[in-house]
């Protein structure tokens, strides 16, 4: 357990403070956890994630007017330190954020919830990330980049919130879910994919996705109400993300996903390699229509 407690709010333009104990939805309409009754506010504008104990990641959801940090438009999930001003439309909003000692009179208030709780299950995992974004940042003009990295983000997370996912971190840009396995999670994944293969299709922008199963640690704290994976697994999907993208294979399965949604029949041999980090040689597969 961490020795020192976190305390993250929005200081909002009329000096009031929003706490952030989880992920915050930013927009117009009434139903988000921070709403703005802007006209230039987005129904749904963008969402603050709270990923591990102590980062906050910015993310806009293609918003007409932009979400800006520090007085530069974001076009990928940024991670948010004390300080930053986080504007949207006329809106400004200061991110702070407090580290309490346990004796703190504050502190002492949210020991209680702040134990991490861990345990280990075996999970799907999934990391998906746009391809050759640094050169689309240079080939389109104005807004045209972060409308559609944040529309891309935005419809992502929609899928696999539909399909019964959960959204862990957002890394710049690309993202990294996960589904707990369940009597129907093979069935939710299979149709997340065949989702995300249909918006492959789009090339708008293009991205790749690579999937794998396996055991996963997960801690979460309950006052940030978010989960944390851990673990070799977890690591191995991020390095598979590598494979993929040395093989030009816009979805690629492990072997273990393969076998757990008994898809064998569905899927072609890409390669047999090495993973960076782990010693032996693993199979990779993708989608054979």
């Amino acid at each position: 357990m961490s020795t020192t407690l976190l305390q993250s709010w929005l200081r909002l333009p009329n000096g009031e403070r929003h706490e952030l104990n989880g992920t915050c939805s930013i927009g117009r309409s009434p139903d988000n956890s921070l709403p703005l009754a802007d006209s230039e506010v987005s129904r749904r504008h963008a969402i603050i994630q709270a990923q591990g104990e102590r980062e906050f990641w910015l993310v806009d959801l293609g918003s007409a007017n932009g979400t800006y940090v520090n007085g530069r438009r974001i076009s990928q999930s940024v991670r948010l330190h004390n300080g930053d001003l986080v504007r949207i439309a006329s809106n400004e909003l200061e991110f702070a954020t407090e580290i309490l000692s346990a004796m703190h009179p504050a502190g002492q208030q949210v020991m209680a919830s702040t134990m991490i709780h861990i345990r280990q299950a075996q999970c799907w995992l999934m990391v998906a990330d746009i391809i050759g974004s640094t050169q689309l940042s240079q080939t389109l003009q104005g807004a045209q980049f972060p409308r559609m990295t944040g529309s891309w983000f935005k419809n992502c997370r929609q899928i696999i919130d539909e399909c019964g996912g959960h959204m862990s971190k957002y890394l710049g840009d690309g993202f990294f879910c996960y589904w707990d396995d369940t009597a129907d999670s093979a069935i939710q994944v299979r149709q997340a994919v065949a989702r995300l293969y249909e918006a492959q299709l789009a090339a708008n922008p293009p991205f790749r996705v690579v999937l794998h199963f396996g055991p996963a640690m997960l801690g979460t704290v309950p006052t940030m109400s978010e989960l944390n994976l851990h673990g070799p697994e977890v690591n191995f999907v991020f390095r598979v993300e590598k494979v993929a993208a040395v093989q030009k294979q816009n979805i690629l399965f492990t072997e273990a996903a393969v076998q757990r949604m008994a898809a064998e029949q569905e899927v072609r041999l890409v390669c047999e390699c090495t993973v960076e980090g782990f010693s032996k040689k693993f199979p990779f597969y993708t989608p054979s229509h």
